[in-house]
């Protein structure tokens, strides 16, 4: 992906607009909403900063309008498919998600920072374009029942949304083919049952409480984080949640930063125990992918919060912390990509990266969407289709 070319500065393109939105789009995508400043992106299309603010009055109005723009070039081509034609619909996914393949990321890590009717707004835009992929799912697949439509359009949005997160490049088009192929996969799976809405699983504040002090300011914390976003939580906040004056915490942890980072590495940890759990009991390499998928479902379900930090707050972390954080992650997946390598020696490194991507974004998609983590029967659907997306028998 290629970031537009800037005009030359002084010249008044007719499209300037459209230019800032682009530049915004890549720069948010790379960097970080909070790590950007409007001074980049005036910069970044040889603007000054005053030109820029005749378009847009501040940062949150440029970002409602990427992230407006991102789902409606990604979304939009799924109203003009035939109802019933799955292979036209899900190559015409495929050609708009890898178009605009940053919109996983803008999503999910940055539109949490627009206003709220802003963001409820472009929520429904997307439940929008749930409910027709479910009216194409149920008018392909009349047998399909409500429940199973509902997690398999989820699903396709999620195989769209794991594209912003892969670092691969592969030739046209052979890349959309891949999408399309694993689309596919999903829209016509055999799933196993799935039942009724249970009791949510406690949220924060509602479960049993850490006898040490320690671990209830980190649980709070985490919670608060993913619900909120770091940024927006205050250390007062925490020590609110625990019933303790903020200025206490410091007798527990030096700095916000600092819980953060132990709460991602928790999470990062249980990985990797789980990983050296399914190595020393898996008969071979594809029931080792079996496991993992099976205990990934698992971790991500009991620990939604932690998934979500890792999803949305790593930015925040120190430059040091986040590097390690990343590398550590990178080796994590690269233990899945060899296992892939042994069950699939003929399957390029791109298209294993692209697959297991595609399993770790549905499976973050549906712990941490509350109509469909609730549901008796999720974490073993969830774990047939991951087996699925890797080309394993279930």
């Amino acid at each position: 992906m290629e970031a537009p070319t800037p005009p030359a500065r002084g010249s008044r393109p007719r499209n300037r607009r459209e230019l800032i939105i682009a530049a915004a789009r890549e720069l948010f995508y790379r960097h970080g909403y909070a790590n950007v400043a409007m001074s980049d992106i005036a910069t970044a299309v040889s603007i000054g900063p005053s030109a820029l603010y005749r378009h847009f009055r501040g940062k949150q109005e440029l970002l409602y309008a990427v992230v407006a723009e991102a789902l409606e070039s990604c979304l939009g081509g799924l109203y003009a498919v035939r109802p019933g034609d799955l292979d036209s619909l899900v190559h015409a996914f495929a050609e708009t998600a890898l178009a605009r393949r940053e919109l996983g990321v803008l999503w999910q890590r940055e539109a949490r920072n627009l206003p709220a009717e802003h963001h409820a707004e472009l929520a429904e835009h997307l439940h929008d374009a749930r409910r027709a992929l479910v009216d194409q799912l149920t008018t392909s697949r009349r047998e399909l029942d409500s429940a199973h439509a509902e997690l398999l359009a989820w699903c396709l949005f999620g195989v769209a949304a794991s594209v912003a997160y892969q670092h691969v490049e592969l030739p046209a088009p052979d890349y959309p083919d891949l999408i399309a192929a694993l689309m596919h996969c999903v829209a016509t799976a055999q799933l196993p049952d799935l039942g009724q809405h249970v009791r949510d699983r406690p949220g924060r504040g509602q479960a049993l409480t850490h006898r040490s002090r320690r671990e209830s300011l980190l649980a709070a914390a985490t919670g608060l984080f993913a619900e909120r976003g770091y940024a927006a939580v205050s250390l007062e906040d925490t020590g609110a949640a625990v019933g303790i004056a903020g200025q206490s915490i410091y007798n527990h942890f030096s700095s916000k930063h600092e819980i953060l980072a132990m709460a991602v590495n928790r999470s990062v940890e249980r990985l990797w125990l789980d990983l050296a759990e399914v190595l020393a009991s898996a008969e071979d390499p594809a029931d080792a992918l079996r496991l993992l998928v099976l205990r990934y479902t698992q971790f991500a379900l009991a620990h939604r919060y932690l998934v979500t930090l890792t999803i949305t707050e790593t930015e925040h972390l120190p430059d040091d912390e986040r590097r390690r954080t990343r590398q550590t992650q990178r080796d994590y997946v690269e233990e899945w990509l060899h296992l892939m390598r042994c069950v699939h020696p003929a399957m390029s490194q791109a298209e294993a990266r692209v697959r297991v991507q595609a399993v770790f974004t549905i499976v973050n998609d549906v712990v941490r969407t509350p109509r469909l983590r609730t549901r008796s029967g999720v974490a073993q659907n969830v774990h047939s289709l991951g087996c699925s997306l890797l080309g394993l028998e279930n």
